[in-house]
């Protein structure tokens, strides 16, 4: 994978639900609080009156910051780039309390230096906290509501980018439209309460069966567009032809619905070309699910240029 890969990967978790999200964010804003007042009696008790028996730190969950880091509310913050600096600022400042501790019981002044540094290091854990808070906010944004994928706000901006990095690295990017058959069918026999539980059942396979750095967007209904790159056209129909495998052999256990419900997908997928528009690569992908569909369904068409 390179670089513009990597970087691309930090962005492009496929299920980020947004209640996760939002329970993150109010556990930051709380972690905020409790931390403000970690520091206010910490600069009263150890710092005014070298008095640190109010204090014991032997991890960075002792640090109000660091219990959010280690929780299960930042969670859907694990794949950020500030979450990972994060938590190496925390295990600086553990150190740094620690040193400030054993220092007090000694008896022995602290210099002026590790005054300054512990402050840089509490003002990083304020800017990275701040940069997580306001990117979550945006991410927000970018979520469908019901499954949790990437939605169409910045879809084509993304796409176009790929295609971009496509023609200056020189590798390949393929693009997939997919769409559940017979949908309409689950709604009219289940309900809608059933039918977005499937969509958001499948939106999960997608996350287990591709790869960190593809991006996967809901198109619209039941119908989703996957970005895959750094992938020729021969691999990316093996990469949809093992996840329709997984998808038709799932037996979806929804409440509600005795046996659970199996459905399949097809698929149509492209080769990006990286001197058109990208709209033209969606339109070819498009083109093979609309084959896939007319041949029966449940499957995987490519389109190849002809001649």
């Amino acid at each position: 994978m390179d670089a513009d890969t990597q970087s691309g990967a930090q962005d492009s978790s496929v299920v980020v639900l947004p209640e996760t999200l939002l329970d993150g964010i109010s556990g930051i804003e709380r972690a905020i609080s409790q931390q403000t007042e970690w520091f206010k009696k910490w600069c009263d008790r150890v710092v005014v009156n070298h008095d640190p028996s109010a204090f014991e730190v032997n991890a960075i969950t002792d640090i109000p910051l660091g219990k959010w880091y280690a929780s299960r509310e930042a969670e859907a913050f694990h794949s950020s780039q500030e979450f990972q600096a994060l938590g190496k600022r925390l295990e600086e400042m553990l150190a740094q309390v620690q040193g400030f501790l054993h220092a007090d019981q000694d008896g022995v002044p602290h210099p002026v230096d590790d005054y300054t540094e512990f402050m840089n290091t509490l003002l990083d854990l304020n800017n990275l906290v701040q940069r997580l808070q306001n990117d979550a906010w945006r991410g927000l944004t970018r979520v469908d509501p019901l499954t949790g994928v990437r939605n169409r706000h910045d879809m084509m901006a993304e796409l176009d980018a790929e295609r971009e990095r496509a023609r200056r690295t020189q590798d390949a990017c393929s693009i997939a439209m997919a769409d559940l058959d017979h949908f309409k069918n689950i709604n009219d026999t289940h309900g809608h309460v059933v039918g977005d539980a499937v969509l958001r059942n499948i939106s999960k396979l997608f996350d287990e069966q591709l790869r960190p750095y593809d991006t996967v967007y809901r198109y619209g209904g039941e119908e989703f567009l996957l970005c895959l790159p750094n992938t020729e056209l021969g691999t990316a129909q093996s990469v949809l032809e093992r996840l329709r495998v997984t998808i038709q052999d799932t037996s979806m256990q929804i409440d509600g619905v005795d046996g659970g419900i199996a459905v399949t997908a097809s698929f149509g997928v492209a080769e990006v070309d990286a001197v058109e528009h990208i709209v033209k690569t969606i339109e070819r992908a498009d083109m093979g699910l609309y084959n896939a569909k007319s041949n029966g369904r449940n499957a995987v068409m490519a389109w190849v240029p002809r001649g």
